[in-house]
């Protein structure tokens, strides 16, 4: 019984160890690829940044405990600024035996910053039941004539008419083509984040989304919303 304890236990400090190594061979490979990126696109790389995750209110931010920001990435994407980074966080729960269970939660986040400030809206991927379930539940969003769009999107906004002016037909267009992340408008920032870790070469693809939505949002807009005529800019 002793030796099979014995065993046991030295099996589970190999595991350890081996996890251990795993995840510093895995934290080092992304340091280098995005101090890699970095050099490559002439931004600067800082591997932490914890005062950015309170900069934002909305999703992922503002939730659980245990907030990291890494691997953080900032400068000019074509001419306009922009920040991402891997952020995470960690939620708790206890069962009915008192064992409490960890979980971190891990997203990747892109910023772009806007011409202006603009009201708060967000678009977001309906999920696999659609809207059918947070409708029923009293949270609607805003709908559109599409279809297609309304079924593979949740747009919820302060200002209605903002969403509409926002979204329009074309901006439907780009996103049900490429909208693979989620993004919202919060002041002067345009907000983009998805589950898991990204990658540098879904990086660079979400942050060209996100170039595209402000290219997308019409002339007006600027201008009623933010009081500034992008083309000036």
């Amino acid at each position: 019984m002793q030796g099979s304890t014995i065993l046991l236990v030295a099996v589970a400090v190999v595991i350890g160890v081996g996890l251990a190594y795993f995840n510093y061979y895995r934290a080092k490979k992304r340091r280098e690829q995005f101090t890699g990126l970095a050099a490559q696109q002439g931004w600067s790389y800082v591997p932490s940044n914890p005062s950015l995750a309170g900069q934002w209110m909305g999703t992922p931010f503002q939730t659980g405990d245990n907030w990291y920001v890494r691997n953080v990435l900032s400068g000019p994407f074509n001419g306009r600024p922009m920040v991402a980074f891997d952020y995470s966080y960690q939620t708790h729960t206890t069962n009915g035996r008192g064992q409490r269970r960890t979980t971190t939660h891990r997203f990747g986040v892109v910023v772009m910053q806007l011409p202006g400030a603009l009201p708060h809206l967000e678009v977001t991927h309906e999920g696999i039941f659609g809207g059918a379930v947070a409708n029923a539940f009293g949270f609607r969003d805003i709908q559109f004539e599409s279809e297609q769009f309304n079924r593979a999107f949740r747009v919820k906004a302060d200002d209605e008419r903002f969403g509409h002016a926002v979204v329009t037909p074309r901006m439907m267009e780009l996103l049900l083509a490429r909208g693979e992340i989620g993004w919202r408008t919060e002041g002067n920032s345009l907000v983009g984040w998805a589950k898991g870790d990204h990658d540098p070469n879904q990086l660079m693809s979400r942050l060209g989304l996100l170039q595209q939505v402000i290219k997308n949002v019409p002339p007006y807009v600027w201008r009623d919303y933010a009081g500034i005529d992008p083309r000036v800019q």
